[in-house]
């Protein structure tokens, strides 16, 4: 079992690495708006949120949520449906009900999260979840609704394991718009064209991070993200910091989905 930094590598029998990636050491938190999907069909929306949840498990990102500024109740399931789809281990997903707002979810990119295993055999130092005793094998475990971790291939036999010791992607949340500023507190980063430089405040965003963790905010597609968290400062006591994630961008527009991977990008190489 080799250590690289808050990653294990176990090797398997054919000596191959299985990845065990632990949560970040200190919260690393999102919150997108829902207005982010100027479409409703179905297929795009599936197919968008595909992307955003890809790369906030990419980032270890240790919640994310999403503010109802549109008031569509029916996007609300959909997202809520989507995620919980996602975020089951393959050999899970077939529990769920089919239902209409599922119908595309072929389209969406396997996240590949530590508990979701690619072969139906048992392989040293991987983990599992298992519900209602179904790990996807058949194997000797501790406990029925729980994560496991495989301990003997040729035995068949896994250990319980904490959940909360390996990255298993993000936690969801949806909120209503008058409820975004209760749910902020302490270090807020809002991306912006009129902030400034992360790389040139690098050591400052650290020391805050290390701190007490950060919460990344994305606007909605129509701005004001400044006036909305100016207002939540005011009634909370916030730690509000602009930054410019995409300096001299090319484009005349960055979109909302782009802008959450680049700036996870240079927060994770920040805050590591």
């Amino acid at each position: 079992m080799g250590y690289r930094g808050r990653t294990i590598l176990n090797r398997n029998k054919e000596g191959k690495p299985v990845l065990i990636s632990f949560p970040r050491r200190k919260p690393l938190n999102v919150v997108l708006f829902l207005s982010i999907f100027d479409k409703k069909d179905l297929r795009y929306v599936t197919e968008k949120f595909s992307f955003i949840i890809r790369i906030l498990s990419i980032f270890r990102v240790s919640n994310v949520t999403w503010v109802n500024d549109i008031g569509i109740e029916s996007l609300t399931r959909l997202i809520h449906s989507l995620y919980e789809y996602s975020i089951l281990p393959p050999y899970l997903k077939k529990e769920l009900s089919m239902r209409r707002e599922l119908k595309y979810v072929g389209l969406l990119s396997p996240l590949n999260l530590p508990s979701h295993p690619r072969k139906a055999e048992p392989i040293e130092g991987e983990l599992r979840f298992g519900s209602k005793g179904n790990f996807g094998l058949e194997i000797t475990s501790p406990c029925r609704d729980c994560e496991i971790m495989i301990v003997d291939s040729i035995k068949k036999q896994g250990i319980k394991y904490p959940s909360y010791v390996q990255y298993s992607g993000p936690t969801q949340k949806i909120i209503d718009k008058e409820d975004l500023c209760p749910s902020l507190s302490g270090f807020v980063i809002v991306g912006s064209r009129n902030g400034e430089n992360p790389m040139e405040c690098l050591h400052q965003i650290r020391r805050k991070y290390d701190n007490g963790g950060t919460t990344l905010i994305i606007g909605p597609p129509k701005g004001k993200i400044i006036r909305i968290v100016n207002d939540c400062s005011n009634k909370n006591d916030l730690d509000v910091n602009y930054y410019n994630f995409v300096p001299k961008q090319g484009v005349r527009d960055v979109r909302a989905e782009e802008a959450l991977a680049i700036s996870l990008s240079v927060l994770n190489v920040i805050i590591n």
